[in-house]
């Protein structure tokens, strides 16, 4: 069981679009729901068929992998500075990450240094990134932190910030859907070493994102692959945060 949530998208500094999705429970609290009470365990005797279910592989396909972001040519100005609304592609996007991210989230995954994918065990933050897009669009997407904030830069999609806005939106504004970069989370020999997603904001102004954090680092779910809050301000270690090329 989900609960539903609100989550705010700016189209212009004072006009937002609502968005409805399917939130976590254990987001429930955060955004006003109640929470039932969860019932006393039983004893039930295991069928036959449970206990086949137990030695199956687990299936870590994702929703909406028929799904294509139809990506157009990039351009310096970027989604806000040009079109007075999102594309009802970019509303679709944006349910199909925060989809996505919910759907990871459950597989109960932990920070893995070089993992791409679920059947490892466990995740990196550009694995996580590259496995949650790489198949709806972005099949050019590169392996690395580093390399993937490269790719922002030279598609002109980065926007160097140390802070992150207290509200999405605006010139230079965070939408949902923008890689998040951060610089000095280890020795990775390059200016950027880690990535995040950003989800959006919520209608009491907290901002979510996703990916994988260190082994000692627990989301939503309590898992290191996860939905975490991320703190709006000044933030040292932060180089930027910038749109995916051809997303408008």
């Amino acid at each position: 069981m989900s609960f539903y949530r609100l989550f705010h998208f700016p189209v212009n500094v004072a006009i937002f679009i609502a968005l409805v999705i399917n939130p976590p429970m254990a987001e429930a609290r955060l955004f006003g729901s109640k929470e039932k009470k969860p019932r006393a365990a039983t004893m039930t005797p295991r069928s036959p068929g449970a206990l086949f279910r137990a030695f199956q592989k687990p299936n870590y396909d994702l929703p909406y992998s028929d799904w294509e972001f139809p990506r157009k040519e990039v351009k310096a100005g970027g989604f806000f500075l040009g079109n007075p609304k999102p594309s009802n592609e970019m509303m679709q996007f944006i349910s199909v990450i925060r989809t996505r991210a919910e759907h990871i989230a459950r597989f109960k995954l932990t920070y893995k240094f070089g993992g791409d994918h679920p059947s490892e065990g466990g995740m990196d933050c550009s694995g996580t990134m590259q496995f949650m897009l790489s198949d709806i669009g972005f099949d050019d997407m590169p392996r690395t932190s580093y390399q993937q904030y490269d790719w922002l830069k030279k598609n002109r999609t980065l926007n160097h910030s140390k802070s992150i806005p207290e509200k999405m939106g605006g010139r230079k504004g965070i939408k949902p859907g923008d890689l998040i970069f951060w610089g000095g989370t280890y020795d990775s020999g390059h200016k950027v070493s880690h990535v995040m997603i950003y989800l959006g904001q919520s209608g009491d102004g907290k901002h979510y994102m996703f990916g994988a954090r260190g082994k000692k680092k627990k989301g939503l779910f309590g898992s290191g692959v996860d939905i975490f809050e991320l703190s709006s301000g000044y933030q040292k270690s932060l180089v930027g945060y910038g749109t995916l090329p051809g997303v408008s």
